[in-house]
């Protein structure tokens, strides 16, 4: 199912780069398109918000925060669930020295049964580099895939970086993250997780391929810390290759 979602995000990022790519009305286009979007969502969110004062308990907005480091720094992470008209509209933001980013989703029930359920997850980024004034530096394509099962719980996530949209001279790269754990009990949960990232240049290059451990630790009440042991099959021959990454995130 992982490598099924994972050649679907190719196939739309190669479609999506084939049109106009070196175009700057391709590339106003797809600035605005994004704008216009976070407007009508932003508008929607404000009308639930204002439409009456007396807000009851159950219309709190669910929001999380996460901090990771690992082999490219140290990244803070921010997200919310807003209730527009019954669909559960995910947005969050994205952190990383002078690198910020937005994304704007859909949450989609798409199976649910006795004891698992699934929800896909696309959603839509624009990143800026403020370092420079040069306005936006690359749309970012996600797919997230949740399948919690009994004691099981599978996470896919997928997530394109197209530079080209505003920069021709630097490749796209898709990342994928993917991981299925087993809860022991309830505070330890283990598992394999595997990771990539792809270049899509001319000639498409695995810059980095990880295959390792998770362990989500349960840290308190709605917190999680996430620790993944791994190793990187493209190390280089100075290199050892082991790796992994530190995670903390919570929910509220």
């Amino acid at each position: 199912m992982t490598i099924g979602w994972q050649w679907l995000m190719l196939r739309i990022i190669k479609f999506y780069l084939t049109k106009g790519r070196q175009c700057i009305v391709y590339r106003l286009i797809s600035f605005l398109m994004f704008v216009c979007i976070l407007a009508i969502a932003s508008f929607s969110v404000l009308e639930d918000s204002y439409a009456g004062e007396d807000a009851s308990e159950e219309s709190r907005i669910p929001g999380w925060f996460r901090v990771d480091t690992d082999a490219l720094g140290t990244h803070f992470l921010i997200g919310a669930t807003h209730s527009v008209g019954g669909v559960a509209l995910e947005s969050n933001i994205f952190i990383d020295d002078t690198l910020g980013e937005f994304d704007l989703g859909v949450s989609i029930p798409a199976a649910k049964g006795d004891s698992f359920s699934l929800t896909l997850l696309p959603m839509l980024g624009l990143g800026f580099d403020y370092k420079a004034p040069d306005g936006p530096s690359a749309i970012f394509p996600h797919l997230f895939v949740f399948l919690p099962a009994g004691k099981f719980f599978f996470k896919s996530w997928t997530i394109g970086t197209l530079y080209s949209v505003f920069d021709d001279e630097r490749d796209n790269e898709v990342y994928t993250r993917n991981y299925l754990t087993y809860s022991l009990n309830r505070t330890v949960a283990v598992g394999p997780q595997f990771e990539t990232v792809v270049g899509l240049g001319d000639e498409r290059t695995v810059f980095s391929q990880i295959l390792g451990v998770r362990i989500n630790i349960g840290y308190g009440e709605n917190n999680t810390l996430g620790i993944l042991a791994g190793y990187d099959t493209k190390k280089t021959e100075e290199q050892s290759g082991l790796t992994g990454r530190l995670s903390f995130t919570r929910r509220w």
